[in-house]
This record gives C-alpha cells, sequence and structure tokens, in this order.
C-alpha cells in the first residue's frame, strides 16, 4: 500500500478509534427481502454479472504455456489456458460436434486439447486443429469456423478476469477505475501465489458471503468466541470508487500504536482491509497472506450459490513452504466461516419466507449499503 495513502487512512482511523466512532451511511436502508430469494431478480443479477469482468482464477495456477484450469461459472464451463506468449486466454469449455465438455479435468498441462467424446482437436489458443474422421463425413465443415468459442480474457494484478459474454469487451483496469487499480497496483498482488483453492456449493443466496465482510457490526456478536477477540468492535473506515469498495477495521493491536505519530502507523499490520472487487469478489489482507474470494449465483436456484475461496501467499521460499502455517490459517477460517457465518446465513435463507418485506441495513452498514445499491442501480436499468 502507498505510504501517502497509509498515512491518510491511519489518520481518519485514530480519529475513530480515539472517538469510539466509525464512517456513518447517510441513513438507514430498506432492502426488500426478496432480493434474497426472488427467481426473477436473480436473473437479472445473473445478466449483470455476466457483462462485468469476474475473477476466475490466480495467474500462480497456470504459470507455464498449456496449463489450464478449468471451472463452471454460472452455469458455464470455462477453460483458461497459458498461451506460449505468457499470456492467458478463456474459451467456453464446450466441444462444436456434440457440445461435450472438452477438458474433463480441474487443472493439468496439455500441448493439445482432445475432446474425449470423438476426439476433436484444438489448439492451446482454441484453434480447431483436427477432426479424426474421413473427409466425407464433415466435408462441409471449415475448421477455421469451428474453433473453441473464446470469452474476454484479462490477467492483472495477479488475478485472471473473464467476462462471461462472448464477444464482449473487457478493460479491467477501466472497470476498477484508475484510483482503486492504482491502490491495488500498491499491494504487488502479482508477487503471490496461490498456496490452495476450495470450492463450496452452499445452501443460500450469493449476496451472503459477501456481505460478511461488509460490516463489523456482527463481529463481536457471532464472532464472540472465536475472531471477535481480534477485532476492534464499532469503529472502521469506509471508501468506495464506483461500484467497489473498501473497509478497514482495526485489529486489537492497533490501540498500541494509535498514540504515536501516525506516520509510524504500520497500517496493513494492525488492520484488516477488505476490497469488494465488484461484483463477485472479495480481497482479504490478513497481515502475512491474502484470503481472495469470489460468490456467485447457483445457475438455476435463487437460494444457493458458489464460492471459491482461495489463499495466496508470498512468493518467498519460507512463506510458501510453511504448510503447517497455512493450514492452522485455513481451519481457522474454515471453522469460524462454516459454524459462523455461513450457519447464520444458512438459517436466514430458511427463514426468509417468514420474514417481513424488507431489511434493514443500518447506519453503521455504509459499505453493506453500497454494495446493494450497486446492484440495485445496475439490475434495475437494464
Amino acid at each position: 500500500m502507498d505510504r501517502n495513502v497509509q498515512r491518510g487512512l491511519a489518520e481518519r482511523l485514530v480519529s475513530h478509534f480515539r472517538a469510539g466512532t466509525q464512517d456513518l451511511a447517510e441513513s438507514e436502508l430498506l432492502l426488500p427481502t426478496d432480493r434474497y430469494r426472488d427467481p426473477a431478480w436473480t436473473a437479472a443479477e445473473r445478466e449483470m454479472i455476466r457483462r462485468l469482468p469476474v475473477v476466475a482464477a490466480h495467474g500462480s495456477e497456470l504459470p507455464e504455456p498449456g496449463d489450464f484450469v478449468t471451472d463452471e461459472l454460472l452455469g458455464t464451463p470455462v477453460l483458461l489456458v497459458r498461451q506460449s506468449d505468457g499470456g492467458v486466454k478463456g474459451f467456453v469449455n464446450v466441444c462444436r460436434h456434440r457440445a461435450t465438455q472438452v477438458e474433463w479435468e480441474r487443472c493439468g498441462n496439455r500441448r493439445l486439447f482432445s475432446c474425449p467424446y470423438h476426439a476433436w482437436t484444438y489448439e492451446r489458443n482454441g484453434e480447431l486443429r483436427n477432426v479424426p474422421v474421413g473427409s466425407t463425413g464433415f466435408a462441409g465443415v471449415d475448421t477455421a469456423d469451428y474453433g473453441l468459442i473464446e470469452l474476454p480474457t484479462e490477467e492483472r494484478h495477479g488475478m485472471v478476469w473473464v467476462v462471461l459474454t462472448p464477444g464482449a469487451d473487457i478493460d479491467v483496469a477501466a472497470h476498477l477505475g484508475a484510483a482503486l487499480d492504482a491502490d491495488l497496483a500498491a499491494w504487488d498482488l502479482s508477487g503471490v501465489v496461490q498456496e490452495r483453492v476450495e470450492r463450496f456449493d452452499n445452501p443460500f443466496n450469493w449476496k451472503y458471503t459477501i456481505d460478511g465482510f461488509l460490516e463489523g457490526y456482527h463481529v463481536r456478536f457471532l464472532h464472540a468466541r472465536s475472531i471477535g477477540r481480534y477485532f476492534v468492535s464499532d469503529v472502521n473506515i469506509f471508501d468506495q470508487w464506483g461500484p467497489h469498495c473498501r473497509t478497514m477495521p482495526p485489529r486489537t493491536s492497533f490501540g498500541a500504536v494509535a498514540e504515536g505519530p501516525v506516520e509510524d502507523i504500520p497500517l496493513p499490520k494492525v488492520t484488516f482491509p477488505i476490497y469488494i472487487l465488484f461484483p463477485a469478489t472479495v480481497l482479504v489482507w490478513q497481515h502475512d497472506h491474502w484470503e481472495l474470494w469470489t460468490s456467485l449465483p447457483d445457475a438455476v436456484d435463487a437460494t444457493r450459490s458458489v464460492t471459491r475461496v482461495r489463499l495466496l501467499v508470498s512468493t518467498g521460499a519460507a512463506a510458501v513452504q510453511d504448510q503447517a502455517l497455512w493450514d492452522k490459517n485455513w481451519k481457522i477460517l474454515m471453522d469460524t466461516i462454516a459454524a459462523e457465518d455461513w450457519r447464520a446465513a444458512e438459517l436466514a435463507q430458511r427463514a426468509l419466507a417468514s420474514a417481513p418485506p424488507h431489511l434493514v441495513f443500518g447506519r453503521n452498514e455504509p459499505a453493506l449499503q453500497h454494495f446493494h445499491r450497486a446492484i440495485e442501480e445496475r439490475c434495475t436499468s437494464r
């Protein structure tokens, strides 16, 4: 993080810390309860997400030419491949012959991609190379017209972004905006590697996972016996860049430095910077590593979602190889999320049918309000 930016943030946070206050929204926000369960609204959200860059992988998953990863995002099977020139291309992982997925493995390295069904074979760049049949079988098929369908793809800040609409444009820097793009660049996110990734199919709406990062109000209650002891409750700062935002709750260690010179405060060591990269990505700095979250709607069911959690660590040999440390961090994270955040989300999803018509987001939840307003604006202006 840029040192001048740190100083400004530290001044704001010290002021709140001394007063026991936080950044506030102008008023409460009433959000229709159906936003978490209405199939038509969730369909509009899916359409909105399909038009925007979404993080599909971390670049370190694809270190060498021919390395690939596959996934399914919003029901679209995706194939990402590192090219010979070092770039990454994304494709719809569907054979142009009979629509079987071309690549069935989660990850690996291929010189060519051959569909297991009938062995139609594709180059790393998606071009159809071979149809294994005599000339009479597909004499009318021009292989130049039957390559894999390409998805707009860009690697930036160490992350691989895709737009799930073939033929659309992608410009991640423009999507983030100049200020946020510069802020992320200062963290040097290209200098980390993915230590692990795990996928979770959850019985609740996709927004619940992201909501959990958007307010610290719940931490001293829901997490009182777990991670709550690491946070200073009800002290926070909030910044926004278009639909994106950042919150920065202080660690309990912040108190030890809050009385000293503001320029000496090691902000990344005594806070939890949390970035919401709209529409579906959460990036969290955890003192010595990053968490990278993506949460997307289920392809069909508004009350279900798919979450991927990645642990990103320094490329230094000691940092990468400290398996016991990352296992410990992962266990703490998973125990907290599964038993507390996701349990609360699951019970909330079940209760929505009996809930009043509106939910209430408080003034002390400005990031939560901002995220949902951004969704509302983009899903009602279609």
